[in-house]
């Protein structure tokens, strides 16, 4: 037995003195007497400011002679006792590990100090989701301060708050819901920690993170809700739903989300019920209108001209006199440029983001028509088409939008007006069948379209 206690000694003691693979590990050893201790940290996960206001000074004062007396003194919260070899999954989550030896040999336990460094970004305006009305706070890439965004607006005991560790980098996430929706909450979590388990090494946001999940997977439409508003998240979570949050990342995820909810916005809150219902009934014909007005035209102008009034068909005819290319070939060049001229705003900064979007729109469309590339009437289509789906609530649906342009285009040169119906009935079927949460996305009825027209949702 004594050597066999030896032994264990000896290990101990070798583990410890093992040169770490990583440079930003770093030892400071304090010797008081006949007593030493052993402090490790990452610099780049520790704020080492604590460490010399809170735990050095301590430490020189009392000189504890175990890791219970150690954890009495220090004025730092959730500290843990344990075991030298969790000390590196202590350390990467910014942990100081304090490690006591007496007489050159080291306790078998450790003390762990939470000393994590802070450094994020203060809460600003939203980037995207505007709002001429409300509050201008937004999300920040901290999972504490995005909580407290929410607590500070829901001050009830029906909140609770179920903190998990996704993937592989053990990131901190929060499961936020009210206690009545506490099932929808478990099988969110559910699906959490299975995604997690099949993905552990692809969970780089939150929206990446969403399409691993069960009902994320193989669709096009995204079965969940975004958004970097502490309102709007309060006011799913009133109404039923419940959220997710994720560390380093400045979005909530909201479920279950219905296809209505995308024609939700937060300003909505805040503006009078008439003019609430008469903005969401404008959000719905944009929503037809921009994936109608340039497939129409291809279809009527391809196989149906004689629709056309007489005067109609002179003016596409002029419009139309030096086009080298067909309807569908004109429409398609241009609802490419468009997707790629957003895609191009997207990357430049905020200052000449619009400048820069304006100037090309007109000096391309304009030089398009003088060279003979496109007509005045297709440009005038996909100009409105493009406000009409700008004028969308979310920035997912305006997405979905300018993407399900494409295929309609195809379906109405291929087929003509069949070809549309047959585009909107395979939408409307596919949005039938995705889930959210295992809830239907999709409930076209008089109760769920009554209650977003009446401005209840």
């Amino acid at each position: 037995m004594p050597n066999t206690n030896k032994n264990k000694k000896a290990n101990m003691n070798a583990n410890m003195n093992v040169k770490p693979k990583t440079d930003d590990w770093h030892t400071y050893l304090l010797e008081l007497q006949e007593r030493t201790y052993r402090i490790e940290w990452l610099s780049s996960m520790a704020d080492q400011q604590i460490m010399r206001e809170r735990i050095l000074p301590m430490l020189q004062q009392y000189r504890p002679r175990s890791s219970e007396d150690m954890k009495l003194i220090l004025p730092i919260a959730d500290i843990e006792i344990r075991t030298h070899r969790e000390k590196h999954a202590f350390l990467i989550t910014g942990y100081i590990s304090i490690t006591l030896e007496t007489a050159g040999v080291a306790h078998p336990d450790v003390l762990y100090a939470p000393c994590k460094s802070i450094n994020y970004r203060s809460v600003e305006e939203p980037k995207e989701e505007y709002s001429e009305s409300g509050p201008k706070d937004a999300f920040t890439e901290s999972l504490n301060v995005n909580l407290n965004l929410i607590r500070r607006r829901l001050m009830s005991e029906q909140l609770h708050v179920r903190m998990l560790t996704v993937g592989s980098g053990k990131l901190p996430a929060a499961v936020v819901f009210m206690a009545d929706n506490r099932l929808t909450a478990d099988r969110l979590i559910y699906q959490v920690e299975q995604s997690s388990i099949d993905h552990p090494k692809a969970l780089l946001d939150i929206s990446n993170f969403a399409t691993l999940l069960y009902n994320g997977k193989h669709t096009f439409f995204e079965p969940f809700e975004f958004t970097e508003l502490p309102l709007q998240t309060v006011h799913m979570l009133e109404n039923g739903k419940v959220a997710l949050l994720m560390e380093g990342s400045r979005k909530a995820m909201i479920g279950p989300a219905s296809f209505e909810d995308t024609f939700v916005a937060s300003s909505d809150l805040f503006l009078p019920l008439p003019q609430v219902r008469a903005i969401r009934y404008a959000r719905v014909i944009c929503f037809v209108f921009s994936l109608l007005l340039t497939p129409l035209y291809v279809a009527v102008a391809t196989y149906n001209f004689e629709m056309f009034p007489l005067k109609v068909i002179q003016t596409l005819l002029i419009s139309r006199h030096n086009v080298p290319f067909s309807p569908f070939v004109e429409a398609f060049m241009m609802e490419s440029l468009v997707m790629v001229q957003l895609e191009a705003i997207a990357r430049l900064p905020n200052k000449l983001s619009q400048s820069a979007g304006v100037v090309a729109g007109i000096i391309i469309g304009t030089a398009a028509v003088e060279a003979g590339v496109i007509s005045n009437v297709m440009l005038v289509l996909v100009s409105a088409s493009s406000l009409l789906t700008l004028a969308s609530a979310t920035v997912q649906l305006r997405n979905m939008l300018f993407l399900l342009k494409l295929p309609s285009l195809l379906m109405a040169m291929v087929l003509g007006l069949p070809g549309i119906c047959v585009f909107w009935f395979l939408l409307l079927s596919r949005l039938f069948v995705v889930r959210s949460l295992d809830r239907p996305f999709t409930l076209f009825g008089f109760n769920p379209m009554s209650r977003y027209f009446k401005g209840k949702g």
